[in-house]
């Protein structure tokens, strides 16, 4: 269960419902959890038919190549979920334009800006361009406290952000709440924890992939269930393994410090030549006494054994009649 009112997550699956272009926004520096989170919600929008989109400030490293669908993030939006329609900007003041035509020579399409008399030229420097008439009708942003934390995907398209609904997911208590809708819980493990209780309220069901990214997410923000972990952390982790969720590897990164070092055993050095100790000139010398003389014992010889036909006595090899006290 979440702390979140029943009335936002009942507004969410409204917007959610309604809409046909989902983006979906990961905060700088995004944390694996997040990652999977994002990841499962895009998989959940793709599922209902929805053109989804899925950005992030940063590129994904190999520390999040075995989750499902992560080459389907992108670093910018660029005319992804950001509409079709071409637009051309430049300075202007008041009156300096005298007319706007175009043409079509040569199978290229020729705009033709004519600036007015008395008033400077314009330059391509100048311009800049972008994209509008966006798809997108909702925002879904993991894992960002704020938004300066979407870093260039935001300051290269602040309308996006104002213009349309934004849901704000987040487990974070310093989350500035910058949402239209702001789904933010404190006590819950990790934000794949709590998506998988918003998933349920909001009637989505949970195929092998998304659970299995969902499952990751747990594990990876719980820290393998040792941190602000409850029971609720596993229930959720259980219905992940009920709707197929397989475990998915992380790749270890290693920090410098946690690579252990190893050192050479030194070598044991040969005495040299005129110093060697052989077997002749070793002695021992009993404890605790001194200036006792070298005794050099002689090599051992084993005992040679008597064969018994060249050393037994002479009658030994002859018959022997042994008389009883009975007669038969």
């Amino acid at each position: 269960m979440t702390n979140i009112s029943s009335d936002l997550i009942n507004q969410t699956r409204a917007l959610f419902d309604q809409s046909q272009g989902v983006l979906i926004v990961l905060g700088k520096n995004p944390s694996y959890d997040a990652v999977a989170c994002g990841l499962a919600l895009y998989l959940a929008a793709s599922a209902r038919g929805k053109k989804a989109t899925i950005v992030s400030p940063n590129p994904m490293t190999v520390e999040f190549s075995h989750l499902i669908g992560v080459d389907k993030i992108s670093n910018s939006l660029g005319n992804v979920g950001n509409g079709n329609n071409l637009v051309i900007s430049f300075p202007y003041q008041e009156g300096s334009i005298e007319k706007v035509s175009y043409n079509i020579e040569n199978d290229t399409f020729n705009l033709v800006i004519e600036p007015r008399e008395g008033y400077p030229n314009i330059t391509p420097e100048m311009m800049k361009y972008s994209y509008s008439g966006s798809e997108t009708d909702l925002v879904l942003s993991i894992g960002a406290q704020n938004l300066s934390d979407f870093d260039n995907i935001y300051q290269n398209n602040p309308t996006l952000f104002t213009g349309k609904p934004l849901v704000n997911i987040d487990i974070n208590s310093q989350n500035q709440r910058f949402g239209k809708i702001n789904l933010i819980d404190p006590d819950v493990s990790s934000i794949s924890e709590l998506l998988v209780n918003l998933f349920s309220a909001l009637g989505i069901t949970l195929d092998s992939d998304i659970a299995s990214n969902l499952f990751a997410g747990i594990v990876s923000g719980s820290n393998n269930f040792n941190s602000n972990t409850t029971a609720s952390t596993f229930e959720n982790a259980a219905i992940c393994l009920k709707n197929g969720a397989k475990k998915i590897e992380q790749t270890d990164t290693y920090s410098p410090a946690s690579i252990p070092t190893f050192r050479e055993t030194p070598k044991t050095q040969v005495p040299p030549q005129s110093a060697q100790i052989t077997p002749s000139s070793f002695t021992r010398q009993p404890v605790g006494v001194k200036n006792q003389p070298q005794r050099i014992n002689k090599p051992f010889q084993p005992a040679v054994q008597k064969h018994p036909s060249t050393d037994a006595p002479p009658d030994w090899l002859k018959p022997k009649i042994y008389k009883g006290s009975t007669l038969l």
